[in-house]
């Protein structure tokens, strides 16, 4: 495997014809962060002209999106008090980080929704709205055993954001969808029975059973991947208006 760039936060590196996103630590703090988001997004374009790459695998560090980490965040940018419980909107002491955040997680998501090769997510251990939301904008997804979708946003009075309303809603259908999104946890198990998530791999070979996966369609023509994903592509544009229709309703 051929590194590319590491940073304290992220790591991307090629094997052979697929590129590897390995998403590390202090990722709150890296969402909010607008050059090293610029930073990244430059990457992904690389990645996207070379001819020779065929998928983009991007994953998570077991904890990096987990319950205690995302709650880390919310807490340093939402009011601690009795009148956040009884407000009918979340209120903010940092309401330009929420905003980047928002921003910067949906800025990613489109760029991935462009891109003619194939993209695929994995998960580990637990993972919040933000990173579900983010995963299921893959062609397909790869679980860890174990692993947990943790519907935070509930938890902290939000709303469910990097778009999964819509990933869901397309995945699955509306009322399945707004079920799923009021629970507190769904399985890796339940998503899969659901048909949210491609299989379960073992955990102490989750990214060589990725990338053996991976391999299996990467087989194809370059021009024929690059052709079906331009034409599936093509339902995803109505993402676009979602996220502008998102930002209008929170005034981002």
């Amino acid at each position: 495997m051929n590194t590319i760039t590491t940073t304290g936060f992220y790591e991307i590196s090629r094997q052979n014809e697929i590129a590897i996103i390995r998403i590390k630590n202090n990722t709150f703090d890296f969402i909010t962060d607008k050059s090293l988001i610029g930073d990244l997004m430059d990457s992904i374009d690389s990645i996207h002209k070379e001819t020779e790459i065929k998928a983009l695998l991007y994953y998570n560090e077991s904890d990096s999106f987990s319950d205690e980490k995302y709650s880390k965040f919310i807490n340093r940018i939402m009011f601690d008090s009795s009148e956040k419980e009884q407000s009918i909107v979340p209120i903010y002491s940092e309401r330009n980080i929420r905003a980047r955040e928002i921003n910067f997680i949906n800025a990613i998501i489109k760029k991935i929704s462009q891109l003619n090769i194939f993209i695929v997510a994995g998960i580990q251990g637990t993972v919040v709205t933000p990173y579900i939301g983010t995963a299921m904008a893959a062609d397909f997804r790869y679980a860890c055993e174990g692993s947990k979708f943790s519907m935070a946003h509930n938890k902290y009075g939000l709303h469910p954001s990097a778009g999964l309303p819509f990933f869901l809603q397309n995945l699955l259908n509306h009322s399945r969808a707004l079920d799923i999104m009021s629970r507190d946890y769904l399985s890796a198990e339940e998503a899969l029975d659901l048909g949210l998530i491609t299989k379960i791999l073992q955990k102490d070979r989750f990214v060589d059973q990725m990338i053996m996966e991976i391999r299996k369609i990467t087989r194809l023509n370059y021009c024929t991947i690059q052709h079906t994903k331009r034409l599936t592509n093509y339902s995803k544009q109505s993402l676009f208006d979602y996220f502008e229709f998102e930002s209008r309703i929170l005034n981002l």
